[in-house]
Protein backbone atom coordinates (compact mmCIF):
# COMPACT_ATOMS: atom_id res chain seq x y z
CA UNK A 1 0.00 0.00 0.00
CA UNK A 2 1.05 3.58 -0.60
CA UNK A 3 1.68 5.87 2.35
CA UNK A 4 -1.26 6.11 4.74
CA UNK A 5 -3.49 9.15 4.29
CA UNK A 6 -6.21 8.22 6.78
CA UNK A 7 -5.87 6.02 9.87
CA UNK A 8 -8.72 5.26 12.26
CA UNK A 9 -7.80 3.47 15.48
CA UNK A 10 -10.30 1.96 17.95
CA UNK A 11 -12.91 4.55 17.04
CA UNK A 12 -16.07 4.44 19.15
CA UNK A 13 -19.11 6.69 19.33
CA UNK A 14 -21.91 6.35 21.87
CA UNK A 15 -25.00 8.52 22.05
CA UNK A 16 -27.20 9.07 25.08
CA UNK A 17 -26.60 8.97 28.82
CA UNK A 18 -24.20 6.47 30.45
CA UNK A 19 -27.07 4.38 31.82
CA UNK A 20 -28.99 4.39 28.54
CA UNK A 21 -26.61 4.74 25.60
CA UNK A 22 -26.57 3.60 21.99
CA UNK A 23 -23.27 2.59 20.38
CA UNK A 24 -23.30 3.81 16.78
CA UNK A 25 -19.64 2.97 16.08
CA UNK A 26 -18.02 0.22 18.08
CA UNK A 27 -14.20 0.09 18.28
CA UNK A 28 -13.37 0.14 14.56
CA UNK A 29 -9.90 0.44 13.05
CA UNK A 30 -8.90 0.83 9.40
CA UNK A 31 -6.53 2.78 7.16
CA UNK A 32 -6.66 4.19 3.62
CA UNK A 33 -3.56 4.62 1.48
CA UNK A 34 -2.69 7.46 -0.87
CA UNK A 35 -4.63 7.21 -4.12
CA UNK A 36 -6.93 4.47 -2.84
CA UNK A 37 -10.68 4.51 -3.37
CA UNK A 38 -12.28 2.64 -0.49
CA UNK A 39 -15.97 1.86 -0.11
CA UNK A 40 -17.52 2.07 3.35
CA UNK A 41 -20.57 -0.17 3.06
CA UNK A 42 -23.36 -1.32 5.30
CA UNK A 43 -27.13 -1.12 5.78
CA UNK A 44 -28.90 1.99 6.99
CA UNK A 45 -27.98 2.69 10.61
CA UNK A 46 -24.76 0.66 10.42
CA UNK A 47 -22.55 3.59 11.50
CA UNK A 48 -21.18 4.76 8.14
CA UNK A 49 -22.28 8.39 8.29
CA UNK A 50 -21.33 8.69 11.97
CA UNK A 51 -17.84 7.47 11.05
CA UNK A 52 -17.56 10.09 8.29
CA UNK A 53 -18.80 12.83 10.63
CA UNK A 54 -16.06 11.92 13.11
CA UNK A 55 -13.40 11.98 10.38
CA UNK A 56 -14.65 15.47 9.47
CA UNK A 57 -14.46 16.43 13.17
CA UNK A 58 -18.13 17.38 13.15
CA UNK A 59 -18.97 14.64 15.64
CA UNK A 60 -16.64 14.06 18.60
CA UNK A 61 -15.62 10.41 19.17
CA UNK A 62 -16.32 8.82 22.53
CA UNK A 63 -12.90 7.19 22.25
CA UNK A 64 -10.26 6.36 19.66
CA UNK A 65 -7.90 8.27 17.38
CA UNK A 66 -8.06 9.66 13.85
CA UNK A 67 -4.90 10.53 11.95
CA UNK A 68 -5.01 12.32 8.59
CA UNK A 69 -1.91 13.07 6.49
CA UNK A 70 0.14 11.73 9.40
CA UNK A 71 -1.31 14.35 11.80
CA UNK A 72 -3.65 13.91 14.73
CA UNK A 73 -7.02 15.34 13.67
CA UNK A 74 -7.77 16.94 17.02
CA UNK A 75 -4.39 18.63 17.39
CA UNK A 76 -4.03 19.80 13.77
CA UNK A 77 -7.68 20.28 12.85
CA UNK A 78 -7.35 23.39 10.66
CA UNK A 79 -4.42 22.25 8.54
CA UNK A 80 -5.87 18.76 8.14
CA UNK A 81 -9.32 19.97 7.06
CA UNK A 82 -7.68 22.36 4.58
CA UNK A 83 -6.53 19.32 2.60
CA UNK A 84 -9.87 17.48 2.80
CA UNK A 85 -13.37 17.93 1.45
CA UNK A 86 -16.77 16.29 1.62
CA UNK A 87 -19.97 15.82 -0.34
CA UNK A 88 -23.31 14.24 0.50
CA UNK A 89 -26.38 13.80 -1.65
CA UNK A 90 -28.35 15.09 1.32
CA UNK A 91 -26.53 18.41 1.84
CA UNK A 92 -28.48 21.54 0.94
CA UNK A 93 -27.20 24.61 -0.89
CA UNK A 94 -28.30 28.12 0.26
CA UNK A 95 -31.33 28.71 -1.94
CA UNK A 96 -30.42 32.26 -3.01
CA UNK A 97 -26.96 31.35 -4.27
CA UNK A 98 -26.24 30.23 -7.81
CA UNK A 99 -23.86 27.28 -8.38
CA UNK A 100 -21.16 29.70 -9.55
CA UNK A 101 -21.55 31.84 -6.42
CA UNK A 102 -21.63 28.80 -4.14
CA UNK A 103 -18.42 27.39 -5.61
CA UNK A 104 -16.72 30.79 -5.56
CA UNK A 105 -17.44 31.23 -1.85
CA UNK A 106 -15.93 27.86 -1.01
CA UNK A 107 -12.96 28.59 -3.24
CA UNK A 108 -12.30 31.72 -1.14
CA UNK A 109 -12.71 29.75 2.10
CA UNK A 110 -10.14 27.21 0.92
CA UNK A 111 -7.76 29.92 -0.36
CA UNK A 112 -7.84 28.61 -3.92
CA UNK A 113 -5.45 30.74 -5.95
CA UNK A 114 -7.13 30.60 -9.38
CA UNK A 115 -10.75 30.91 -8.30
CA UNK A 116 -12.39 31.94 -11.58
CA UNK A 117 -10.61 29.25 -13.58
CA UNK A 118 -11.19 26.55 -10.96
CA UNK A 119 -14.92 27.31 -10.66
CA UNK A 120 -15.36 27.26 -14.45
CA UNK A 121 -13.39 24.01 -14.65
CA UNK A 122 -15.68 22.27 -12.16
CA UNK A 123 -18.86 23.69 -13.66
CA UNK A 124 -17.82 22.03 -16.92
CA UNK A 125 -16.67 18.80 -15.26
CA UNK A 126 -20.03 18.31 -13.52
CA UNK A 127 -22.19 19.54 -16.44
CA UNK A 128 -23.54 22.63 -14.67
CA UNK A 129 -23.17 25.10 -17.55
CA UNK A 130 -26.92 25.42 -18.16
CA UNK A 131 -27.73 26.20 -14.51
CA UNK A 132 -24.58 27.96 -13.32
CA UNK A 133 -26.42 31.27 -12.83
CA UNK A 134 -29.71 29.83 -11.55
CA UNK A 135 -30.59 30.23 -7.88
CA UNK A 136 -30.33 26.98 -5.93
CA UNK A 137 -33.98 27.23 -4.88
CA UNK A 138 -34.94 26.59 -8.49
CA UNK A 139 -32.58 23.65 -9.06
CA UNK A 140 -33.54 19.99 -9.20
CA UNK A 141 -32.24 17.49 -6.62
CA UNK A 142 -29.85 16.13 -9.24
CA UNK A 143 -28.39 19.57 -9.95
CA UNK A 144 -27.99 20.24 -6.22
CA UNK A 145 -26.10 16.95 -5.89
CA UNK A 146 -23.78 17.99 -8.73
CA UNK A 147 -23.10 21.35 -7.09
CA UNK A 148 -22.19 19.57 -3.86
CA UNK A 149 -19.88 17.20 -5.73
CA UNK A 150 -18.18 20.08 -7.52
CA UNK A 151 -17.68 21.77 -4.16
CA UNK A 152 -16.00 18.62 -2.83
CA UNK A 153 -13.19 19.01 -5.36
CA UNK A 154 -12.87 22.83 -5.32
CA UNK A 155 -9.66 22.85 -3.25
CA UNK A 156 -8.00 19.95 -5.11
CA UNK A 157 -8.19 17.92 -1.88
CA UNK A 158 -5.87 15.07 -1.04
CA UNK A 159 -8.70 13.26 0.77
CA UNK A 160 -12.37 13.34 -0.26
CA UNK A 161 -15.25 11.82 1.71
CA UNK A 162 -18.32 11.07 -0.44
CA UNK A 163 -21.64 10.04 1.11
CA UNK A 164 -24.01 8.55 -1.51
CA UNK A 165 -22.58 10.89 -4.19
CA UNK A 166 -24.66 9.74 -7.18
CA UNK A 167 -27.94 8.67 -5.53
CA UNK A 168 -30.09 11.40 -7.16
CA UNK A 169 -28.28 11.72 -10.49
CA UNK A 170 -29.42 10.63 -13.93
CA UNK A 171 -27.42 7.61 -15.20
CA UNK A 172 -25.43 9.63 -17.77
CA UNK A 173 -24.43 12.28 -15.22
CA UNK A 174 -23.63 9.64 -12.60
CA UNK A 175 -21.34 7.96 -15.11
CA UNK A 176 -19.60 11.29 -15.77
CA UNK A 177 -19.15 11.82 -12.02
CA UNK A 178 -17.59 8.38 -11.64
CA UNK A 179 -15.24 9.19 -14.52
CA UNK A 180 -14.19 12.38 -12.74
CA UNK A 181 -13.56 10.43 -9.51
CA UNK A 182 -11.37 7.94 -11.37
CA UNK A 183 -9.51 10.81 -13.08
CA UNK A 184 -8.85 12.45 -9.70
CA UNK A 185 -7.42 9.18 -8.45
CA UNK A 186 -5.27 8.54 -11.50
CA UNK A 187 -3.99 12.09 -12.17
CA UNK A 188 -3.67 13.51 -8.66
CA UNK A 189 -3.52 10.40 -6.42
CA UNK A 190 -6.63 11.68 -4.63
CA UNK A 191 -7.68 9.41 -1.79
CA UNK A 192 -11.43 8.78 -1.58
CA UNK A 193 -13.65 7.19 1.06
CA UNK A 194 -17.13 6.60 -0.38
CA UNK A 195 -20.45 5.27 0.88
CA UNK A 196 -23.04 4.06 -1.61
CA UNK A 197 -25.95 1.64 -1.90
CA UNK A 198 -25.12 1.23 -5.59
CA UNK A 199 -23.08 -1.97 -5.51
CA UNK A 200 -22.24 -1.80 -9.22
CA UNK A 201 -20.76 1.64 -8.59
CA UNK A 202 -18.66 0.33 -5.71
CA UNK A 203 -17.42 -2.58 -7.81
CA UNK A 204 -16.48 -0.19 -10.60
CA UNK A 205 -14.70 2.42 -8.47
CA UNK A 206 -13.29 0.85 -5.32
CA UNK A 207 -9.96 -0.81 -4.77
CA UNK A 208 -11.14 -2.12 -1.42
CA UNK A 209 -14.35 -2.39 0.59
CA UNK A 210 -14.93 -2.09 4.33
CA UNK A 211 -18.25 -3.57 5.40
CA UNK A 212 -19.69 -2.21 8.64
CA UNK A 213 -22.80 -3.47 10.44
CA UNK A 214 -24.15 -2.66 13.91
CA UNK A 215 -21.22 -0.30 14.33
CA UNK A 216 -18.51 -2.94 13.81
CA UNK A 217 -16.36 -3.89 10.83
CA UNK A 218 -17.48 -7.35 9.72
CA UNK A 219 -15.46 -7.68 6.50
CA UNK A 220 -12.66 -5.93 4.60
CA UNK A 221 -11.41 -7.01 1.18
CA UNK A 222 -11.53 -6.23 -2.54
CA UNK A 223 -15.01 -6.22 -4.11
CA UNK A 224 -14.04 -9.28 -6.15
CA UNK A 225 -12.91 -11.30 -3.14
CA UNK A 226 -16.01 -10.44 -1.13
CA UNK A 227 -18.22 -11.52 -4.03
CA UNK A 228 -16.35 -14.83 -4.22
CA UNK A 229 -17.40 -15.62 -0.65
CA UNK A 230 -20.91 -16.18 -2.02
CA UNK A 231 -20.86 -19.78 -3.23
CA UNK A 232 -24.02 -19.74 -5.32
CA UNK A 233 -24.31 -19.01 -9.02
CA UNK A 234 -27.56 -18.03 -10.70
CA UNK A 235 -28.64 -20.07 -13.74
CA UNK A 236 -31.48 -18.47 -15.74
CA UNK A 237 -33.27 -20.60 -18.32
CA UNK A 238 -35.84 -19.56 -20.93
CA UNK A 239 -37.94 -22.70 -21.02
CA UNK A 240 -38.96 -24.34 -24.28
CA UNK A 241 -40.33 -27.55 -22.79
CA UNK A 242 -40.26 -29.06 -19.29
CA UNK A 243 -40.83 -26.09 -16.99
CA UNK A 244 -42.92 -28.18 -14.55
CA UNK A 245 -40.27 -30.92 -14.52
CA UNK A 246 -37.60 -28.34 -13.76
CA UNK A 247 -39.63 -26.92 -10.87
CA UNK A 248 -40.28 -30.42 -9.51
CA UNK A 249 -36.57 -31.28 -9.77
CA UNK A 250 -35.55 -28.10 -7.89
CA UNK A 251 -38.18 -28.70 -5.22
CA UNK A 252 -37.02 -32.30 -4.74
CA UNK A 253 -33.36 -31.23 -4.50
CA UNK A 254 -34.25 -28.34 -2.14
CA UNK A 255 -32.76 -25.79 -4.55
CA UNK A 256 -33.82 -22.14 -4.44
CA UNK A 257 -35.57 -21.09 -7.63
CA UNK A 258 -37.80 -18.38 -9.06
CA UNK A 259 -40.34 -18.65 -11.88
CA UNK A 260 -41.33 -15.67 -14.03
CA UNK A 261 -43.49 -16.52 -17.05
CA UNK A 262 -41.26 -18.66 -19.31
CA UNK A 263 -38.12 -18.12 -17.23
CA UNK A 264 -36.82 -20.26 -14.38
CA UNK A 265 -33.89 -18.95 -12.34
CA UNK A 266 -32.09 -21.40 -10.06
CA UNK A 267 -29.35 -20.91 -7.45
CA UNK A 268 -26.64 -23.49 -8.08
CA UNK A 269 -23.17 -23.93 -6.61
CA UNK A 270 -20.64 -23.20 -9.33
CA UNK A 271 -19.16 -26.69 -9.22
CA UNK A 272 -22.67 -28.20 -9.55
CA UNK A 273 -23.75 -26.40 -12.74
CA UNK A 274 -22.66 -29.19 -15.10
CA UNK A 275 -24.50 -31.84 -13.06
CA UNK A 276 -27.62 -29.65 -12.86
CA UNK A 277 -27.78 -29.13 -16.62
CA UNK A 278 -27.06 -32.83 -17.25
CA UNK A 279 -29.90 -33.85 -14.94
CA UNK A 280 -32.30 -31.53 -16.77
CA UNK A 281 -31.23 -33.08 -20.08
CA UNK A 282 -31.97 -36.57 -18.70
CA UNK A 283 -35.44 -35.31 -17.75
CA UNK A 284 -35.99 -34.17 -21.33
CA UNK A 285 -36.03 -30.49 -20.39
CA UNK A 286 -35.44 -28.10 -23.28
CA UNK A 287 -34.56 -24.42 -23.08
CA UNK A 288 -33.94 -21.84 -25.78
CA UNK A 289 -31.72 -19.51 -23.75
CA UNK A 290 -29.39 -19.85 -20.78
CA UNK A 291 -27.63 -17.19 -18.71
CA UNK A 292 -25.19 -17.92 -15.90
CA UNK A 293 -24.55 -15.03 -13.47
CA UNK A 294 -21.63 -15.28 -11.08
CA UNK A 295 -21.94 -13.72 -7.58
CA UNK A 296 -21.62 -9.95 -7.24
CA UNK A 297 -20.86 -7.56 -4.42
CA UNK A 298 -24.62 -6.95 -4.14
CA UNK A 299 -25.13 -10.65 -3.41
CA UNK A 300 -22.57 -10.40 -0.63
CA UNK A 301 -24.17 -7.21 0.72
CA UNK A 302 -27.65 -8.77 0.86
CA UNK A 303 -26.34 -12.00 2.36
CA UNK A 304 -24.35 -10.19 5.04
CA UNK A 305 -27.27 -7.98 6.03
CA UNK A 306 -29.56 -11.01 6.32
CA UNK A 307 -26.97 -12.92 8.32
CA UNK A 308 -26.30 -10.10 10.75
CA UNK A 309 -29.96 -9.14 10.97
Amino acid sequence: MNKTVLAVEHLTKRFGSPDKSFTAVNDISFSVGEGEIVGLLGPNGAGKTTTIMMILDITTPTSGNITVFGKDLTSYRQSVLQGMNYSSAYTRVPWQLTPREHLSIFAHLYNVSDIKHRVSELIHAFSLEDVQDTQAGELSAGNIARVNLAKAFINRPKLVLLDEPTSSLDPDIADRVRAYIREAQERFATTILITSHNMAEIEELCDRVIFINHGKIVAEDTPENLAKKIKKTSVRLMMKDGQKRTVSYCTEKNMRFHVSERFVTVDVKEEGIAQFLNDLALLGVEYSEIRIDTPTLEDYFIGEVRHEG
